[in-house]
């Protein structure tokens, strides 16, 4: 509750909602208001192992149990009880203990190492004997020294940290079998003068397989059930080119007294960095045209929305079911298909196999959910949403999910980074917020891939000009169309590390051409500043 956003984060593997008495959405936003957008969220995990046998531990609503429980690996039922709660921590409370003031409750009870003695929560080590004591000086670790790692500080003005593991007892919520896994989490959020990043929620998963085997075709979820406001007029959809989901109101106005009123907002769920692709395995995974490159990670892979019903397109409940959703099947391993309701029935629906549904016209200049990529597009497919499907505004479930990957043995880990965006834009003509969102969303992914660092986004104001560049990703001449006029202004591009590489300067034009051709591979951000004060930004892939 640092920023606009007020979450409730538990350690069963989900959050966002009220699991002690079954009732009430509790990811408010904005703060005090008295709105939700989300009601519930949790995470799936899936995979083989040599024999081929499923492995799988997820959570929906606890209706039938758990699968993941506090603790580390090889935690028994006192040291669960250690780790059955979860630890807030605010920087700033960080930084007065540094210059003298008292240590907070959770920062002397922090879990920096496992009950062996070996290092946990990450923490500053000032008397360097490698054991957390906050009586000795040590506090947690924000980065405020510098890391040589990004995924192994806190991040954010307040950071959540819990430990849970899904060896714990049986599952009973999938009934699938254990990995042996250990899953350290962290949520958090920055207090900024910049609208969209206030409105952001961030997730972190480090994922450790503490088991001697190594499990293949693992794919990793984040499952949420969507109620922006009123949840009986909702849509869903994704962007492909992205990496994120994304909840809409299905008409232009959010009734009720739960609803959000009129100029609805939407809020998106981005995969900001997936786990390590498995080497050379000759696959684009995070869709920047650059195949096999050192560290490549996978963005979302599958995009799913299945109804609340018990139909082979409705709620899973057993191993198998939770699997062939992060595979992108239906509940009788039926293949999504394109079109329609994904299944081959409804308006538009094809018979061609397909990734991710709803893509709206996200997909168009590759088709990567139809097979394609930068090198061979696939056949252009028709604009694929709910509302050209013929859906009814409801109740909406999604999925999103990376995959697949391999999980070694040994403790090898992997780092798993989500944000939950929310975006309300009431000047705009379209009642969906979605262009304000995807801005948001290129915003958010910048501050990600510079490891959280201000200077990267280049401003700390409200956008209010959208751009549109193409092509994207974009080996020589990108074009930007500003979508009216610009009688005076300028057009900037930087560097991941927020230097300055490219201003043309803008008068009385709807669109320029910009060469990108002797510019390093990687991702780039650009500023569009009006003299009026007016300013856009997103991010562009050079390859």
């Amino acid at each position: 509750d640092i920023a606009n956003v007020r979450a409730r984060i538990m350690n069963g593997g989900d959050m966002w909602w009220d699991a002690v008495t079954q009732t009430g959405p509790k990811y408010e936003v904005p703060i005090g208001s008295g709105k939700h957008s989300l009601f519930s969220g949790a995470i799936w995990i899936g995979g083989l192992d040599a024999s081929n046998q499923l492995h799988v531990a997820a959570q929906t609503y606890r209706q039938s149990g758990t699968d993941f429980w506090p603790g580390p690996c090889g935690s028994d039922s006192s040291t669960c009880l250690l780790y059955d709660r979860v630890w807030k921590i605010n920087k700033q409370d960080v930084i007065n203990f540094i210059a003298g003031a008292p240590a907070t409750p959770d920062m002397i009870s922090y879990p920096g190492n496992y009950p062996n003695g070996q290092p946990l929560a990450p923490f500053v080590d000032v008397d360097g004997n490698g054991i957390y004591n906050s009586a000795a000086g040590d506090y947690p670790d924000f980065g405020l020294s510098g890391s040589p790692n990004c995924c192994d500080i806190l991040h954010g003005d307040q950071a959540i940290w819990w430990v849970i593991n899904e060896t714990g007892n049986n599952h009973t919520e999938t009934g699938g079998a254990s990995f042996g896994l250990e899953i350290q989490c962290q949520a958090f959020a920055f207090n900024s003068t910049d609208a969209d990043l206030n409105n952001t929620t961030f997730y972190q998963y480090k994922i450790k397989n503490c088991s001697s085997i190594s499990f293949h075709d693992v794919y990793f979820g984040l499952w949420a059930d969507a109620d922006l406001g009123n949840y009986l007029d909702d849509y869903v959809g994704c962007d492909v080119p992205r990496g994120m989901g994304y909840v809409y109101n299905g008409d232009s106005i959010d009734e009720g007294p739960t609803g959000y009123g009129l100029h609805p907002p939407a809020l998106g769920i981005d995969f900001l960095q997936g786990p390590l692709a498995d080497l050379n395995d000759g696959v684009d995974n995070n869709r920047n045209c650059i195949i096999d490159e050192a560290g490549e990670d996978i963005i979302m892979s599958k995009f799913v929305y299945y109804e609340n019903s018990f139909s082979f397109w409705g709620n899973p409940s057993v191993a198998t079911d939770y699997y062939n959703y992060l595979k992108g099947n239906w509940l009788n391993n039926q293949v999504m298909t394109y079109g329609g309701a994904g299944n081959g029935t409804g308006s538009g629906a094809t018979n061609i196999p397909c990734n991710f549904m709803f893509p709206g016209n996200s997909d168009h200049q590759y088709e990567w959910g139809t097979g394609g990529n930068c090198l061979a597009p696939a056949a252009p497919q028709a604009d694929w949403g709910e509302y050209i499907a013929g859906n009814a505004p409801f109740d909406r479930r999604m999925l999103l999910s990376v995959g697949p990957f391999t999980l070694v043995p040994s403790g090898m880990v992997n780092c798993i980074t989500l944000a939950a965006i929310w975006v309300r834009d009431t000047n705009s003509t379209s009642p969906y917020s979605l262009a304000a969102l995807q801005l948001a969303d290129d915003k958010i992914q910048l501050f990600f891939d510079s490891c959280y660092h201000y200077g990267s986004l280049g401003i700390q104001e409200q956008e209010n000009i959208y751009a549109t560049v193409y092509p994207n990703p974009v080996s020589d001449i990108l074009e930007i169309n500003f979508g009216k006029n610009i009688s005076d202004g300028k057009f900037i591009l930087y560097d991941i590390f927020g230097k300055a590489i490219r201003e043309v300067g803008v008068k009385n034009k709807t669109a320029i051409k910009v060469s990108c051709k002797e510019f390093a591979a990687g991702i780039y951000v650009y500023r569009i500043i009006l003299a009026d004060g007016q300013t856009g930004s997103g991010k562009v892939v050079i390859k």
